[in-house]
């Protein structure tokens, strides 16, 4: 069991596929809201909507890269994400933090302290909650 476990966590750590900017957009739907139908998801684009082909092939992208799997259902195929956002987020975190900082987390804080992206209030509530954590 701990074998599949860390396979698992191994797996999605490196075979996680990366999104392009539009890709990531059509994930948000199922994301938001489950399971859909590409009809639903047209449906759900604000004006003017995107073809239905169009997101078909996105949603097809999506399933050959391991986010969605789809089961019948009715007269057609409902897609079901596979991968949760939270999973995808924190991925694409830990790449950054490995990819630009060093694998550090102080050296990420650090530049955005230094680089004026954290004002004086975010950093007392960063402390506060760090501070907490400790205490916990």
């Amino acid at each position: 069991m701990l074998i599949c476990l860390i396979y698992l966590d191994y797996k999605q750590e490196y075979d996680m596929k990366p999104l392009t900017e539009r890709e990531e957009d059509v994930m948000n739907y199922f994301w938001n809201r489950g399971a859909l139908s590409v009809r639903e998801v047209v449906e759900l684009h604000d004006e003017p909507r995107p073809s239905r082909t169009t997101v078909a092939t996105f949603v097809k992208f999506l399933e050959q890269k391991g986010y969605l799997e789809h089961r019948t259902e009715n007269s057609g195929f409902v897609y079901i994400p596979i991968i949760q956002r939270n999973e995808y987020c924190g991925h694409n975190l830990r790449s950054v933090i490995r990819r630009y900082f060093d694998n550090s987390i102080h050296n990420v804080v650090n530049f955005l302290i230094n680089n004026e992206y954290c004002s004086d209030e975010d950093a007392k509530a960063l402390i506060a909650q760090i501070y907490n954590r400790k205490k916990k």
